[in-house]
């Protein structure tokens, strides 16, 4: 900006909305903004607006795009039209060169969050407006990017669905059995996957040629028809890998014994290459985990197997407040220690099961 450096410092670098749209209760985003002024400057008015910024990306036969948002909340931050000058001279001095604004914006909790695709783009940014008099630049702007992102609310349920480990296993006409073991369902992006592959044969003379592990993104605009009336979808792969196994004299493995191949996955970065997993009134986006296999039966035609199986992409804050609501019983009275020595042995008397003839006393003692 010139002679004007602005910077804009937020306490807490994204929006968390907790809850679908109609439960979520509002955030708030606050911060300040840092100016400083190289030279003497008539400053009338700083503003400070949270705003969504969309674009197209692709090409839809509407020629406009399907999924968009028209948020802003603006704050005036300082105001010098109401004084009789019309504006505050800053930067004359060292006292005045240096300037902090604080601000704050209260996030509606049905706000849409933030996504990137191939029907449109919804972002959201804080731009700073800076308003002078004078001749030459009389208006300097600053803009920093804010993800909104939403988790589930907590609860058990939620937790329980977000530690739900990965199986999946399949047979392909019982000659091949083909399985998928993992951590989690539900993984963060930019985070490395790792699965485990077993192929089983249940039949002999087969051969496996290859192995691979591929991660697919499918997105639904409810929002965008084609000419027939249907939703428009699209489908990419973000990632893959493949192993090629070799055996001593074959340019494949015979499948003799069960094969056992682990495998990972490079996640990329949520926004830039995938998408957090969303279903809203206009869009559902959601990811696919598929486990890829070339055979050879014993005729030596090849079949290309298929094991596929949800994979949730979650931002890591749903991650790591997912059991943060489970009930502890660190001070359940029910509790007992083991211990040593004398201690254990009277402690563990304790515990023993009552004898016949007391059960006997006690119900006579009740019954009178």
């Amino acid at each position: 900006m010139l002679y004007v450096h602005t910077s804009i410092l937020t306490d807490s670098p994204c929006v968390v909305l907790r809850g679908m749209s109609s439960e979520a209760s509002g955030q708030a985003l606050s911060g300040r903004v840092m100016l400083r002024i190289c030279r003497s400057l008539k400053v009338s008015q700083v503003t400070a607006a949270f705003q969504s910024t969309y674009a197209q990306k692709g090409s839809l036969w509407s020629g406009q795009s399907a999924i968009y948002d028209n948020t802003k909340l603006e704050q005036v931050l300082f105001d010098a039209n109401s004084t009789s000058l019309g504006y505050a001279v800053w930067g004359a001095s060292a006292q005045t060169a240096m300037h902090e604004l604080p601000f704050s914006f209260a996030i509606p909790g049905n706000l849409h969050e933030s996504v990137y695709t191939a029907f449109g783009n919804i972002g959201y940014e804080i731009k700073v407006t800076i308003r002078s008099c004078g001749f030459g630049i009389n208006t300097w702007v600053q803009s920093l990017r804010i993800p909104v992102l939403r988790v589930p609310k907590d609860s058990v349920l939620a937790a329980l669905a977000l530690s739900e480990a990965l199986r999946a296993q399949a047979d392909w006409l019982g000659a091949v059995e083909l399985q998928m073991l993992g951590d989690s369902a539900a993984v963060p992006d930019d985070f490395k996957l790792g699965v485990r592959a077993i192929i089983r044969p249940l039949l002999k003379g087969q051969i496996l040629v290859d192995v691979g592990l591929r991660l697919l993104e499918n997105t639904r605009c409810k929002s965008a028809m084609s000419r027939f009336g249907d939703s428009l979808n699209s489908s990419a792969v973000l990632c893959q890998t493949q192993i090629k196994p070799r055996s001593e004299f074959w340019q494949a493995q015979p499948l003799e014994h069960e094969h056992c191949f682990d495998l990972e996955l490079d996640i990329p970065v949520a926004f830039r290459g995938i998408q957090y997993d969303m279903d809203t009134a206009r869009i559902h986006i959601s990811h696919e985990l598929v486990l890829m296999a070339t055979v050879l039966d014993s005729k030596q035609e090849a079949h290309y197997l298929r094991l596929a199986v949800p994979l949730q992409i979650v931002p890591k804050i749903a991650l790591e407040t997912s059991f943060a609501e489970l009930p502890a019983y660190a001070k359940s009275s029910k509790d007992r220690l083991l211990l040593n020595g004398e201690e254990a042995q009277r402690s563990a008397s304790l515990l023993l099961p009552p004898s016949y003839q007391a059960t006997i006393d006690s119900r006579n003692t009740l019954a009178v």
